[in-house]
């Protein structure tokens, strides 16, 4: 049969920009066979392997050419300088990301297609246009230099999306220098312009009734731009918007502590940070420090992450955005409201603080569509263009406190997120997405409940800003007790509490119902004190005082080596408490009811200092502070 089969006739002309074959086999000659033809058959399908091969990379290669690219506005911040948190999207040509074909050589007057308008950004968190309290709200957005077309600017974005007029003749919108004067204003630098048109239209966006005020700080740095947060607070802004970042430099712990006290700490105020857009620890920003950034690193000021925000079949998806910023501090202390939420643990962070608190959509290829005049410096087309970075989401999240009618007088409103972990509707937990690595921990990955890049999640409708009800602290027992020793504390309401202190001194605690609480005397605990309950919406305290019986109030020296004399300060000593100095027994040279004399034992290693009742009060206490031999 095969000597017969009369021809085979195969040809295939296989094209693409990479490859082309143009094989003809002619007619089977007699003798050759099927094997023949199966021999050339073979050949040809290796031919076209090979081909699609090429041809896949060749398009691989070219679908990543065209690709739009992200630019970075701001570039590398300087130190203790900020830099913008904004990126923007643009194409191989340097035009605006396209909207479906070549942007014209000039101004861009359509906004690209495929990215986040309000509308939809309502739609995904769920918010209302406006409420009764949002009419009354002022978001202050803080940025360094003077965007000159910023209210011009958002009258063309109002009107391309329908939304009501916000201009300083209706004394909706209103522009400040640092100094809280109308003039004169901080030279132009484009890039910021760029970011600074973000804030505004964003701010616009989810808050349809909310007055703005744009304060314009001199420049960069971050005494300017915290001078900037003042004059916003003075000027009657109740939430604050800053779309900036700063690696931390633990170098300068002073200078930023200090910042903080003086410009950031606001009680009453909502103050909003971008977290970042170098990915975790800044990995994806290799000039800069392996650090979290500043100010979103601040224990008063709510952090906020990015995410990618997608739309499919109607319903909405969040990940982490491979970009978006995160970390443990390495100066601040993660104040006791996020400590305790469930999954803070499994950050890696100790007891540092960890940004972020909550997160919004960041991700440029999930942006939005902003509209900016005035040129950024870069070469790149003035009007519209698709934006992203946490200078997206920064806004996006405290537009919506906004909404929800700022912080409600609650002196710490980043706790008033923290109450609503785990409540049912009021986030979106993003579950998905790495911005990094970091062994395994959630500080660098998206998990089930509180991570590092999305914090809780995404805020969903206004539910997860409204502040609780202070609780009741209806009594606790016993009345009095050792350091280390259990107090129970009865009361309503109690599952809003973000902290437990005894006088001064916080104490580790446990909420076992919406009426009890169990808490932990805290080492150092001396003199009667009350016990404090404190909530996002304030604190509550005891009308008895608690009593320790037993305490270590404190050691004189801090370290010496084997035979120095140490005294040792408390209350309950008595002549047969006994000593030790990190587990190794010590001899006691004097006692009195509050003070005992002991010499450092050989041995000992850097730890805490024991003391152990044989009589009433009976028991174990350690000190506060270790002691370094």
């Amino acid at each position: 049969m095969g000597a017969r089969l009369r021809t085979a006739h195969l040809r295939l002309v296989y094209r693409s920009s990479a490859c082309i074959i143009d094989v003809i086999e002619g007619r089977a000659r007699p003798g050759r066979g099927l094997g023949a033809t199966r021999a050339r058959a073979s050949l040809l399908a290796a031919l076209i392997g090979v081909c699609a091969l090429a041809t896949l990379a060749c398009a691989d290669a070219q679908a990543a050419e065209a690709a739009p690219k992200v630019l970075r506005l701001c570039g590398t911040p300087g130190p203790l300088t900020a830099a913008c948190t904004a990126l923007r999207l643009v194409s191989p040509s340097g035009d605006a990301a396209p909207a479906g074909e070549a942007a014209p050589a000039g101004e861009v007057t359509t906004p690209p297609s495929g990215f986040l308008t309000p509308a939809q950004l309502h739609a995904a968190y769920s918010l209302p246009a406006e409420t009764k309290a949002s009419a009354r709200e002022t978001v202050a957005v803080v940025d360094a230099f003077d965007d000159p077309t910023a209210e011009a600017d958002l009258r063309v974005y109002d009107e391309q999306f329908g939304l009501p007029p916000c201009t300083s003749a209706n004394g909706c919108f209103h522009k400040l220098n640092e100094e809280g004067k109308a003039s004169p204003l901080p030279p132009v630098q484009g890039e910021w312009a760029g970011e600074i048109s973000i804030d505004v239209q964003m701010v616009h966006a989810i808050c349809e009734s909310c007055r703005i005020l744009l304060v314009e700080a001199d420049n960069g740095e971050l005494a300017e731009l915290g001078e900037g947060v003042d004059t916003a607070v003075a000027a009657g802004a109740k939430v604050v918007s800053n779309s900036y970042a700063s690696p931390e430099e633990p170098a300068f712990a002073s200078f930023y502590e200090e910042l903080d006290t003086s410009s950031y700490e606001h009680p009453g105020v909502v103050v909003a940070a971008s977290s970042g857009d170098c990915g975790y620890l800044n990995v994806d920003c290799p000039n800069e420090p392996a650090t979290a950034d500043f100010p979103a690193d601040l224990p008063s000021v709510v952090g906020v992450g990015g995410t990618a925000l997608r739309e499919e079949g109607g319903a909405w998806t969040s990940t982490v955005w491979d970009e978006g910023g995160s970390g443990c501090s390495q100066i601040f202390t993660a104040p006791v409201w996020q400590r305790a939420t469930a999954g803070f643990a499994a950050t890696g962070c100790g007891t540092e603080r960890s940004v972020a608190d909550v997160s919004a959509d960041g991700d440029p290829s999930t942006g939005v569509d902003i509209y900016d005049s005035t040129p950024e410096g870069n070469g790149e087309s003035t009007g519209w263009a698709a934006f992203g970075g946490t200078s997206v989401s920064t806004p996006i999240v405290a537009a919506e406190f906004a909404l929800a009618g700022g912080a409600h007088g609650a002196a710490q409103p980043p706790a008033t997120l923290y109450a609503h972990a785990g409540e049912a509707g009021a986030f979106y937990d993003v579950v998905s997405g790495t911005n990094g690595a970091c062994d395994q921990a959630s500080s660098c990955e998206a998990t089930v409940g509180y991570d590092g890049p999305s914090g809780l999640g995404s805020p969903l409708g206004l539910g997860a800003f409204t502040v609780p009800e202070i609780p009741t602290l209806s009594s606790f027992s016993p009345s009095s007790g050792i350091t280390g020793s259990t107090v129970t504390i009865d009361g309503a309401d109690l599952t809003v509490v973000s902290g437990v202190q005894f006088g001064t001194l916080a104490a580790s605690f446990k909420v076992s119902s919406a009426t009890q609480i169990e808490a932990t005397v805290p080492d150092g605990a001396a003199g009667d004190a009350k016990i404090e309950l404190d909530t996002p919406a304030g604190s509550v305290s005891s009308r008895a005082k608690f009593k320790p019986t037993l305490s270590i109030t404190g050691f004189t020296p801090q370290q010496g080596g084997a035979g120095t004399l140490v005294t040792i300060d408390g209350v309950g000593f008595a002549a047969h408490s006994s000593v030790s100095f990190d587990g190794t027994p010590a001899k006691v040279r004097s006692a009195s009811k509050r003070k005992l004399k002991v010499t450092v034992p050989a041995g000992a290693g850097i730890g805490q200092i024991a003391v152990s009742n044989a009589a009433p009060p009976l028991g174990t206490v350690l000190s506060a502070a270790s002691y370094t031999p």
